[in-house]
């Protein structure tokens, strides 16, 4: 191999932001049960079965079987009246929902690198409850803390509502059949509640084929064919999320999934926010990060850890870490060192190669 294809073996290799491959395990991470290898490739955390991959992000094209939600247009994320909207929806509205309506039924128990259930409030409303378990370090708490710095970053539309919410032990334990969920003195049990996906599929993104093909439009020196501009905006996207969160439990069949319009979701974001993790600045391949979405910049520049902070305190999780100033400071150090490298791959390649439109 020539010292060419070797920098661009490497390039390839080290723009996987956050794969696993490229780093050790996150902190807190357990090894999963062989029993729940084997039901993790059949289900997902929070959403339905996957089923094909796709690189491009295009709607998959209507069948007869397919449900007429899957032939329409994707619903605008925002309104210019101002409103975070989620698949059509007031997200503020959805998330008094999913964190106070009572649990109508358990519709299923899934069990993967974590124990998911799936939920139906009633009414339409249907959520993915990852409950407090012992062993965990409380990663429900991060799924929380993700999606308010999305809301912060002004990500729209991609990663799905999550909000701090308790559940009467006797709903889920007889599903649960597990020792390890943790009971409050009132005889609930903690968790999170996140909006259930009705649709996704496989992306393939994860796959060696797919990651040359989009690690090459990550790249500012080479151009993005124009079909692809906005699977590429959504990738730069994800990356530069995952950094700032610290999650490096990304690249895999079930994490780069797809919804019903070809749009990635970003979901299941509990492998973020360890402080073991965040204080590595260099860690999620920071030097191969070139591009991000146009939009995504002021994004980035608005917020800070007071800004982030702020956010999280809105949904009323309680969570020591974060009254944590070493927690927030190593969080500060990584959102510099992202605008930084933004600012550095502007400088050498211009905005117009560096910040990518849909």
């Amino acid at each position: 191999m020539n010292r060419r294809r070797q920098r661009a073996g490497w390039g390839t290799f080290a723009a996987l932001t956050l794969i696993t491959a490229c780093t050790r395990a996150p902190v807190g991470a357990r090894p999963p049960l062989l029993s729940e290898v084997a039901t993790a490739r059949a289900v997902v955390d929070a959403g339905a079965p996957l089923d094909a991959p796709t690189l491009e992000a295009p709607p998959p094209a209507a069948d007869a079987g397919a449900p007429a939600a899957a032939m329409e247009p994707a619903a605008p994320a925002q309104r210019p009246d101002g409103i975070r909207r989620f698949r059509g929806q007031d997200e503020d509205a959805l998330l008094q929902a999913m964190a106070t309506r009572p649990v109508q039924r358990v519709l299923h128990r899934f069990s993967s690198s974590t124990l998911v259930f799936h939920c139906d409030l009633g009414d339409g409303v249907e959520i993915a409850f990852k409950p407090a378990r012992r062993g965990e370090h409380q990663w429900w708490k991060h799924e929380v803390l993700g999606y308010r710095l999305a809301r912060v970053l002004g990500i729209t539309g991609r990663v799905p509502p999550a909000v701090s919410r308790t559940v009467p032990a006797s709903v889920i334990e007889s599903f649960a059949n597990d020792r390890d969920l943790i009971r409050e003195r009132d005889g609930t049990i903690r968790g999170v509640a996140i909006y259930w996906m009705p649709v996704l599929h496989h992306s393939g993104l994860h796959e060696p084929g797919a990651r040359d093909e989009w690690s090459r439009w990550m790249s500012a020196r080479n151009d993005v064919p124009p079909a692809s501009r906005r699977r590429a905006a959504q990738i730069a996207e994800l990356i530069a999320f995952d950094y700032l969160q610290g999650n490096f439990d990304r690249w895999n069949a079930a994490n780069v999934a797809v919804d019903e319009h070809g749009d990635l979701v970003f979901r299941d974001n509990n492998r973020g926010w360890f402080l073991q993790n965040l204080v590595q600045v260099d860690r999620g391949g920071i030097d191969h990060i070139e591009r991000i979405p146009a939009s995504l910049l002021p994004g980035i520049e608005r917020a800070t850890a007071d800004a982030v902070r702020a956010e999280v305190r809105r949904d009323g999780l309680r969570f020591r870490r974060l009254e944590t100033a070493r927690y927030w400071a190593a969080y500060s150090a990584r959102r510099e060192a992202l605008l930084r490298r933004i600012r550095e791959s502007i400088a050498e390649h211009g905005r117009e190669r560096v910040l990518l439109d849909e």
